[in-house]
Protein backbone atom coordinates (compact mmCIF):
# COMPACT_ATOMS: atom_id res chain seq x y z
CA UNK A 1 0.00 0.00 0.00
CA UNK A 2 1.31 3.48 -0.85
CA UNK A 3 2.32 5.70 1.98
CA UNK A 4 -0.13 8.53 2.66
CA UNK A 5 2.33 11.17 3.73
CA UNK A 6 5.73 11.89 2.25
CA UNK A 7 8.89 11.18 4.16
CA UNK A 8 9.86 14.08 6.35
CA UNK A 9 6.27 14.90 7.18
CA UNK A 10 7.34 16.03 10.65
CA UNK A 11 8.76 19.26 9.29
CA UNK A 12 5.72 19.69 7.08
CA UNK A 13 3.45 19.15 10.08
CA UNK A 14 5.31 21.84 12.00
CA UNK A 15 4.63 24.20 9.11
CA UNK A 16 1.01 23.01 9.15
CA UNK A 17 0.91 22.41 5.41
CA UNK A 18 0.33 18.70 5.05
CA UNK A 19 -0.34 16.91 1.78
CA UNK A 20 -2.06 13.56 2.02
CA UNK A 21 -0.83 12.30 -1.33
CA UNK A 22 2.71 11.41 -2.24
CA UNK A 23 3.90 13.83 -4.88
CA UNK A 24 6.98 13.64 -7.05
CA UNK A 25 6.96 17.35 -7.83
CA UNK A 26 8.98 19.74 -5.74
CA UNK A 27 6.43 22.55 -5.95
CA UNK A 28 5.61 24.31 -2.68
CA UNK A 29 2.59 23.02 -0.84
CA UNK A 30 -0.27 25.49 -0.51
CA UNK A 31 -1.69 26.46 2.86
CA UNK A 32 -5.21 25.51 1.76
CA UNK A 33 -6.49 22.95 4.30
CA UNK A 34 -9.16 21.82 1.86
CA UNK A 35 -6.93 20.68 -0.97
CA UNK A 36 -7.97 17.33 -2.47
CA UNK A 37 -6.79 14.35 -0.48
CA UNK A 38 -6.35 16.24 2.79
CA UNK A 39 -9.19 14.41 4.49
CA UNK A 40 -9.53 10.73 3.67
CA UNK A 41 -11.02 7.58 5.08
CA UNK A 42 -9.02 5.83 7.78
CA UNK A 43 -10.87 2.57 7.25
CA UNK A 44 -8.38 1.05 4.75
CA UNK A 45 -5.54 1.51 7.25
CA UNK A 46 -7.61 0.07 10.09
CA UNK A 47 -8.67 -2.80 7.84
CA UNK A 48 -5.02 -3.59 7.07
CA UNK A 49 -4.09 -3.61 10.76
CA UNK A 50 -7.05 -5.78 11.74
CA UNK A 51 -6.38 -8.05 8.75
CA UNK A 52 -2.81 -8.70 9.89
CA UNK A 53 -3.93 -9.40 13.45
CA UNK A 54 -6.82 -11.59 12.34
CA UNK A 55 -4.62 -13.61 10.00
CA UNK A 56 -2.27 -14.29 12.91
CA UNK A 57 -5.15 -15.85 14.82
CA UNK A 58 -6.87 -17.81 12.07
CA UNK A 59 -4.48 -18.66 9.22
CA UNK A 60 -2.61 -21.93 9.27
CA UNK A 61 0.23 -20.28 7.30
CA UNK A 62 0.60 -17.19 9.45
CA UNK A 63 3.54 -14.81 9.52
CA UNK A 64 6.13 -15.11 12.22
CA UNK A 65 5.61 -12.79 15.18
CA UNK A 66 8.36 -10.37 14.14
CA UNK A 67 6.93 -9.94 10.62
CA UNK A 68 3.41 -9.46 11.96
CA UNK A 69 4.64 -6.93 14.55
CA UNK A 70 6.53 -4.99 11.89
CA UNK A 71 3.50 -5.01 9.58
CA UNK A 72 1.21 -3.73 12.33
CA UNK A 73 3.78 -1.12 13.41
CA UNK A 74 4.14 0.24 9.87
CA UNK A 75 0.37 0.49 9.39
CA UNK A 76 -0.07 2.01 12.87
CA UNK A 77 2.52 4.70 12.03
CA UNK A 78 0.71 5.44 8.74
CA UNK A 79 -2.58 5.69 10.65
CA UNK A 80 -1.10 8.01 13.29
CA UNK A 81 0.47 10.17 10.59
CA UNK A 82 -2.81 10.41 8.67
CA UNK A 83 -4.72 11.35 11.82
CA UNK A 84 -2.15 13.98 12.76
CA UNK A 85 -2.21 15.44 9.23
CA UNK A 86 -5.99 15.71 9.25
CA UNK A 87 -5.95 17.19 12.75
CA UNK A 88 -3.51 19.92 11.72
CA UNK A 89 -5.47 20.62 8.54
CA UNK A 90 -8.70 20.93 10.55
CA UNK A 91 -7.03 23.47 12.83
CA UNK A 92 -6.24 25.55 9.73
CA UNK A 93 -9.90 25.66 8.74
CA UNK A 94 -11.70 28.88 9.67
CA UNK A 95 -12.99 28.28 13.20
CA UNK A 96 -11.01 25.05 13.54
CA UNK A 97 -9.40 26.35 16.72
CA UNK A 98 -12.78 26.86 18.44
CA UNK A 99 -14.19 24.39 20.94
CA UNK A 100 -17.61 22.81 20.41
CA UNK A 101 -19.16 25.12 23.03
CA UNK A 102 -17.68 28.17 21.31
CA UNK A 103 -19.01 26.94 17.96
CA UNK A 104 -22.49 26.45 19.47
CA UNK A 105 -22.42 29.96 20.94
CA UNK A 106 -21.29 31.41 17.63
CA UNK A 107 -23.99 29.48 15.79
CA UNK A 108 -26.64 30.74 18.24
CA UNK A 109 -25.48 34.34 17.75
CA UNK A 110 -25.60 33.93 13.97
CA UNK A 111 -29.10 32.44 14.20
CA UNK A 112 -30.25 35.41 16.31
CA UNK A 113 -28.74 37.82 13.81
CA UNK A 114 -30.43 35.97 10.97
CA UNK A 115 -33.81 36.18 12.70
CA UNK A 116 -33.36 39.94 13.22
CA UNK A 117 -32.61 40.44 9.54
CA UNK A 118 -35.53 38.29 8.45
CA UNK A 119 -37.85 40.42 10.63
CA UNK A 120 -36.49 43.58 9.02
CA UNK A 121 -36.98 42.13 5.54
CA UNK A 122 -40.53 40.99 6.32
CA UNK A 123 -41.31 44.49 7.68
CA UNK A 124 -40.15 45.98 4.38
CA UNK A 125 -42.17 43.43 2.46
CA UNK A 126 -45.37 44.46 4.27
CA UNK A 127 -44.91 48.21 3.71
CA UNK A 128 -46.68 50.08 0.96
CA UNK A 129 -44.06 51.69 -1.27
CA UNK A 130 -45.70 53.26 -4.32
CA UNK A 131 -42.43 54.46 -5.85
CA UNK A 132 -40.90 50.98 -5.66
CA UNK A 133 -44.09 49.44 -7.09
CA UNK A 134 -44.06 51.97 -9.93
CA UNK A 135 -40.41 51.25 -10.73
CA UNK A 136 -41.12 47.52 -10.60
CA UNK A 137 -43.93 47.87 -13.15
CA UNK A 138 -41.66 49.93 -15.39
CA UNK A 139 -39.02 47.16 -15.34
CA UNK A 140 -41.68 44.54 -16.09
CA UNK A 141 -42.76 46.54 -19.15
CA UNK A 142 -39.17 46.79 -20.34
CA UNK A 143 -38.63 43.06 -19.93
CA UNK A 144 -41.76 42.29 -21.96
CA UNK A 145 -40.62 44.50 -24.86
CA UNK A 146 -37.15 43.04 -24.72
CA UNK A 147 -38.54 39.53 -25.06
CA UNK A 148 -40.54 40.52 -28.17
CA UNK A 149 -37.52 41.94 -29.93
CA UNK A 150 -35.34 39.45 -31.81
CA UNK A 151 -32.00 38.76 -30.24
CA UNK A 152 -28.84 39.29 -32.30
CA UNK A 153 -27.22 36.10 -33.47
Amino acid sequence: MAQHTPAGSTTQQQQQTIPMQTSSSSSPISNDPLQPGTFQSLLPLLDDIIGILYSQLTDSERLNTVQASEGVAIKAKELASAIESMKLASLNLPGGHLSIDELKNLSDKLDEESEKRLKILSAFEGRQMPLVDQLGKKNDTMNETESVMPSPV
